[in-house]
Formats: structure tokens, C-alpha cells, sequence
């Protein structure tokens, strides 16, 4: 009996931590994409994208539309919040600002999911929660620091508030998948959820963006947005509803902190950024506060 919890536990972080991974890349990717459009434009192609992956893999799989009782609200919501308005206004956010402010930005989810996870419950979270959120928090402060500063060329306050809204919309979205991913599946939850977000932001394309704007995104810029659409869209989301709906919201959620980490650390590789002594502290200090949490 121990082996098994134990390997459901390894199964359930080990899911959530592939899913904060891709989660991780979305603001360095983001930044490649609106280097030959726009930011909302970018936010909308995410599901227009990944729709036809979506209602292939709903044919193939024989996937029924989750539409009984409040299951139609929740998928609503999952597809209105966690795939069409926090694409559209992260990466909105994105061409304002830093890919490392946006990087930052993210951990906010963690305070974010925790918050919706007591009202929910009705049940507060511990002192190791608040702990961990506190020490997590310290190091995506550090991060912001060592990596862009708070007087840089290329970061204002709209695209960090675009970030910070993008980022409720997602947990909002993230939180009414998981509940109804406990009945209905992640897969079918996150397929369904995509062609809802890309009924809603087809407008977007049509009436914002036209095809000058979808004409003028370059190689780099298209593939950057098949990943965001395949590996986040789709597959992050998969693993996040999955993750959230074992896990619970504040625990799982919790691991949110890592993102800017996974982004802000990687910079080096992709966008040949230094490594340096104070991003090394910032990683250890927030997966410290990560342990507090799940300690608790």
C-alpha cells in the first residue's frame, strides 16, 4: 500500500512538474512570437492553432462535449479563462514588457491559486503555505531584480499588469478545468475547453488582426506559436487539469513559483543571457519555498 501512494505521488508531481516545465517556456516563446506581430494577435493564434490537433484527437477519441448541468459553466470558463483571455492578454502583456518581468510575473499564479483554493475549500492555508509563498515570492523578487531591474529599457507598468491579469484569468480558467476534469477527463477537458477559446477569439483574427498581420509573422515567430499552441495550449493544459485535480489547488498550484526559475533560467540558452550568482540564489531560495509548501 506504500508503494502505491508513493507511486502516485511521484506520478502526480512528476506530471505537474512536465506541465510547469512547458508552463516555463511560455514567456521566452512569447517573446519570439510578437517579434513579427502583435501580442494579441500571437494570444488569439494559440487556439486557432491548436484547433484542428483538438477536434482531431475529439474524433479519434470519440470524446463527448461535456455540456450536462453545471459541466457546460465549467467548460465555459476553462476555455474562456485559461485559453483565450490569458493568452491574449499575457502575450499582450509580453510586447509590452520584459520576457524576464513576464518570466517573474508568473509566480503570481502560486498567491493567486492558493487564495481561490481556501475560498473554495473554505479553508485557510497553512503556515507553511504562507511561509513558502513568502520565501517563493523572495525569489522571483530576485530574479526581477538580476534580470531586468525595475528601471530597464523595455518594461512598463501596462505590460506587467496585462501579465498579472493574464495570469488570474489562467488560474480562474486552470481551477474550473480541474473540477470538471474529475468527471470528464483531462484530455476531453482541455480539447473541448480549445475549441471553445478558439470560437471566442476568432473574432480577434478576423476583426483585429487580418491577414496583414497573419502575412507578416516570419519562420521564427510561427514556430514559436506552434509551440505555444501544441506544447502549452494542448499539452500543458492536459497535465496542469490533470495535476490540479489529484493534487489540489494551493499544493499543486503552489509549484507555479517555479515558472519564472524554468524561464528566467533557461534565458541563457535561448536568448544567450549570462548565469549568474544571484539567479543561482533566486532558484535555490525559491525551491525552498516550494518545499515549505509542500510540507504543509
Amino acid at each position: 500500500m506504500v508503494n502505491i501512494h508513493e507511486n502516485s505521488t511521484v506520478r502526480l508531481y512528476v506530471i505537474a512538474l512536465v506541465a510547469v516545465l512547458l508552463y516555463g517556456l511560455t514567456p521566452l516563446f512569447t517573446k519570439i512570437a510578437v517579434g513579427s506581430t502583435d501580442g494579441v494577435t500571437v494570444g488569439a493564434l494559440r487556439a486557432i492553432v491548436a484547433v484542428p490537433v483538438a477536434s482531431a484527437m475529439i474524433y479519434g477519441g470519440r470524446m463527448p462535449l461535456p455540456w450536462r448541468g453545471n459541466d457546460k459553466w465549467l467548460l465555459f470558463i476553462s476555455g474562456a479563462g485559461g485559453l483565450a483571455a490569458f493568452p491574449l492578454l499575457f502575450s499582450w502583456g509580453v510586447q509590452l514588457t520584459t520576457a524576464g518581468h513576464a518570466a517573474a510575473g508568473t509566480a503570481s499564479g502560486a498567491v493567486m491559486a492558493g487564495i481561490f483554493g481556501a475560498w473554495i475549500n473554505r479553508r485557510w492555508p497553512s503556515l507553511y503555505w504562507w511561509a513558502g509563498i513568502a520565501v517563493g515570492l523572495t525569489g522571483a523578487l530576485l530574479l526581477i531584480w538580476e534580470a531586468v531591474g525595475f528601471d530597464v529599457e523595455g518594461v512598463t507598468w501596462q505590460g506587467d499588469v496585462l501579465v498579472f491579469a493574464g495570469m488570474f484569468s489562467g488560474v480562474v480558467g486552470y481551477i474550473a478545468g480541474a473540477r470538471l476534469t474529475r468527471t470528464a477527463g483531462a484530455t476531453a477537458v482541455t480539447l473541448w475547453s480549445v475549441c471553445v477559446a478558439a470560437i471566442l477569439v476568432l473574432p480577434v483574427i478576423i476583426w483585429h488582426s487580418g491577414w496583414s498581420a497573419i502575412l507578416s509573422i516570419d519562420i521564427p515567430s510561427w514556430g514559436a506559436i506552434i509551440a505555444l499552441a501544441w506544447g502549452t495550449t494542448i499539452g500543458a493544459y492536459i497535465l496542469w487539469n490533470r495535476a490540479i485535480a489529484d493534487g489540489g489547488i494551493a499544493r499543486i498550484g503552489s509549484l507555479q513559483l517555479l515558472q519564472p526559475v524554468i524561464g528566467i533560467s533557461l534565458a541563457p540558452l535561448l536568448l544567450s543571457e549570462p548565469f549568474t550568482l544571484t539567479l543561482a540564489l533566486a532558484t535555490a531560495v525559491t525551491l525552498i519555498g516550494v518545499a515549505l509548501i509542500q510540507r504543509g
